[in-house]
């Protein structure tokens, strides 16, 4: 029996056909399981697209509010959260992290400044405890954890990428100004605002919209290419559920890991981008002044990672343009976040564009990947 055709629905400007093509032959041609892709446009919707299904059988349809994990572009919304509170004067980001959460002084880390967290040279890719299955999960394990842990040299000599501790550091400092998680933060202050759909910490109805994340098998005979330290990667993992679909377990999806949780729709997460584009308000919804977007996005220095061997660029809490690995486009100001197993999200300031990305089907391999950089690629030829 021949496998279902997926079905591709949506709307896209004339002026973005590129990108639809693109699209419909990441299905036809590329193995494609189910994805969402989004343009905006000075803040104007120019493509918003969904297909395919849900699932490995290709029995549930892609819907037009289908949740995906987003790994890593999560930390694009932890980070903007950071900077709304610089922004109220309440977050300053030369002050120790310990002048906002006391116990993280513990081992050592009182000169630890919140900017290291930001700029990924806290050296705290992973915590000195050693974490069960599903420990991960909990903010309280985890920031108790932190707090204890010591850093780790040599990951303190250039930066060094937080893998899943990103949010966990940022988010407890925004919690200790705050009073909210991550979770409520965004719920309250941007995605119901804004009107994105995008969420750490699902609710068993939003759960019920997911996507089943599954792995890609590599081609015959093609291999990763070695992480520069895989004992610090493999420390770096601990806590999370094992097995291939742990991305798809309720603890996963109810969890504010704000390194890697986030649930959303392309949709959403390209008007997220959009509103940043445009210097930080969008359909009269202001997250930051412009000025704190500039300082947000500008460049902090970049390295080959110690852990995972890439090449990035940083900014305050977002990557830089950086092709082949997270291409953004012609631009070198374009700035975001790529997401484990070719996921995107990001801001092109000087064209104007925003551009998201969410497929089930996890790239076997590093960076953005095929079906990603297509239809990137697709969206500046159409400017």
């Amino acid at each position: 029996m021949s496998a279902p055709k997926p079905k591709i629905e949506g709307t896209c400007d004339g002026r973005f056909a590129a990108v639809k093509q693109a699209f419909i032959e990441n299905f036809a041609e590329h193995d494609e399981i189910g994805a969402s892709v989004a343009v905006y446009l000075d803040g104007e919707p120019v493509v918003d697209m969904w297909g395919g299904f849900r699932d490995a059988a290709r029995q549930t349809p892609w819907a037009q509010d289908t949740l995906c994990a987003s790994f890593s572009v999560s930390k694009a919304f932890v980070s903007v959260m950071g900077h709304m509170l610089i922004d109220r004067g309440l977050l300053d980001i030369d002050k120790p992290v310990a002048h906002y959460w006391p116990e993280f002084a513990q081992n050592d880390k009182a000169d630890v400044l919140v900017r290291h967290i930001f700029e990924h040279r806290a050296a705290l890719a992973y915590v000195d405890a050693t974490l069960k299955p599903g420990d991960i999960y909990d903010w309280d394990t985890m920031t108790d954890a932190l707090a204890k842990s010591a850093r780790h040299p040599p990951f303190d000599k250039q930066p060094t990428y937080l893998n899943l501790t990103y949010g966990y550091l940022l988010g407890e400092v925004i919690r200790r100004i705050d009073g909210r998680t991550i979770g409520p933060f965004l719920r309250e202050a941007i995605a119901k605002p804004l009107g994105v759909d995008f969420a750490f910490g699902l609710t068993d109805a939003q759960i019920a919209r997911c996507a089943a994340i599954v792995p890609e098998s590599p081609p015959q005979g093609a291999t990763l290419p070695a992480p520069a330290d895989m004992a610090a990667l493999t420390k770096s993992m601990q806590g999370l559920a094992e097995g291939d679909g742990r991305f798809n377990l309720a603890g996963f999806r109810k969890s504010e890991i704000g390194a890697g949780s986030g649930h959303g729709t392309a949709r959403g997460v390209a008007k997220f981008f959009a509103c940043l584009a445009a210097g930080g308000r969008l359909d009269g919804v202001r997250l930051m002044k412009t000025e704190t977007r500039d300082r947000a996005i500008a460049y902090t220095g970049e390295s080959v990672d110690a852990i995972f061997g890439a090449h990035n660029k940083y900014a305050s809490g977002f990557l830089l343009n950086n092709p082949p690995g997270a291409p953004m486009g012609p631009n070198s100001q374009a700035f975001g976040h790529p997401g484990a197993g070719g996921r995107i999200g990001f801001a092109d300031p000087v064209s104007g564009l925003a551009f998201a990305y969410l497929p089930n089907l996890m790239y076997w391999g590093a960076g953005l990947g095929p079906r990603g950089t297509r239809l990137v690629e697709a969206a500046f030829a159409s400017l």
